[in-house]
């Protein structure tokens, strides 16, 4: 069967196709009397950008659009089709993105006087994983007996995102590359499930620090999430500033496919357990191994003028988890998470901690900038 070639459009032709979609999408707005309407990457993000619009703004009303038609035809999700009207926003249309690496990199024109929000962080899931919104649920789960609503906005989110990810790969306008490398990590997912016994006695100086931090982090037997996110940021914060600096002059010497499979992390049934204390464990021994391998190959960079970069737009030591990929992180968060309290990620759902760090009043910030615009 001979298969059609794909059309090629030129520039003019998508810039008139995406112009009359957005004329049309503003048409639509003045019907329904909204405030905005806002194009977010897919259905998963609404929950997120919804309570942040909702704060921000309460008197709001805004009509998301989590997909819309490509060029050709298909319904198309993702940043890249969001990007696709960059030149059309204004204060009735805008379009609400995940920054990946993004902000980091100062990509231009990623801002509010041009009517785009940003997660700031990797992406909307990092947010959620803010470890206060982790405490939260955790030391309110023994108290807890709140009914199970299968149709609250969170229970939606959930089965949306569980229904939904193959069929948005798979329609995204930008699906994740899926690289190869040869880099080898040694740790296998025995170690997580290992009993406690064996995974406390190894005679490791790393392990050994880790424990003693673990033992003085509470004095009690909840899990302390500040404790954990502020280590695991240690063990990745080297990398990532590798990961953002080789981006930049060395593009293939640190595939971001490594480091997202770097920071995918085995969770077991005792991964609760000591504040997390095995995962961490394999986190640090990935973490040194790949590090000492960049110091080889690399033995005369110097990426402290780029450390000092991130360290200006808020990237630190004890913080870094917000910037790394949400998907990784989030799926790491609820499954340890699943062993504090089976509902974990549905309470982790409901609220973010809005006004207690720098990234999210970064975006209630640009959300006033446009509704408020200054004389």
């Amino acid at each position: 069967m001979k298969l059609e070639p794909r059309p090629h459009y030129t520039n003019a032709e998508k810039h008139a196709f995406y112009e009359s979609a957005a004329k049309r999408f503003k048409a639509e707005l003045r019907l329904r009397g909204n405030t905005a309407a806002v194009h977010i990457e897919n259905k998963n993000d609404e929950v997120f950008w919804w309570k942040v619009l909702h704060d921000a703004y309460p008197e709001g009303r805004f009509r998301f659009i989590s997909g819309s038609r490509s060029i050709g035809g298909n319904m198309t999700s993702g940043c890249t089709q969001c990007l696709q009207y960059r030149d059309f926003l204004d204060q009735n249309f805008w379009i609400a993105i995940d920054s990946d690496y993004r902000y980091l990199s100062e990509e231009p024109n990623i801002d509010a006087k041009h009517f785009i929000l940003q997660t700031y962080t990797y992406s909307f899931e990092n947010h959620f994983c803010f470890w206060k919104n982790c405490q939260r649920v955790t030391d309110a789960s023994t108290a807890s007996t709140e009914i199970y609503d299968k149709n609250s906005p969170e229970s939606e989110l959930l089965q949306q995102m569980k229904t939904t990810k193959a069929n948005t790969e798979a329609n995204s306008a930008e699906p994740e590359i899926h690289a190869t490398d040869d880099f080898v990590f040694d740790d296998e997912e025995d170690s997580v499930n290992a009993p406690k016994n064996d995974r406390e006695g190894t005679p490791n100086e790393d392990n050994d620090e880790l424990a003693e931090a673990t033992v003085t982090s509470r004095h009690d037997t909840r899990f302390d999430w500040k404790f954990f996110f502020e280590t695991y940021s240690r063990c990745v914060y080297p990398l990532l500033v590798w990961q953002l600096y080789l981006r930049e002059v060395s593009p293939d010497a640190f595939p971001q496919a490594t480091f997202h499979r770097l920071i995918t992390l085995p969770v077991g049934a005792h991964s609760a357990d000591n504040n997390g204390l095995s995962v961490l464990r394999v986190l640090k021994t990935r973490c040194h191994k790949f590090l000492s391998h960049l110091k080889r190959s690399y033995p005369d960079a110097d990426n402290s003028w780029f450390e000092a970069r991130c360290n200006a737009m808020g990237v630190r030591r004890d913080n870094c988890y917000l910037f790394v990929r949400g998907h990784q992180l989030y799926d790491m968060v609820i499954r340890i998470g699943a062993r504090i309290n089976r509902k974990f990620e549905k309470e982790m759902l409901k609220e973010l901690c809005f006004d207690e760090y720098e990234e999210i009043r970064k975006i209630k910030e640009d959300v006033h900038s446009i509704v408020s615009p200054k004389k």
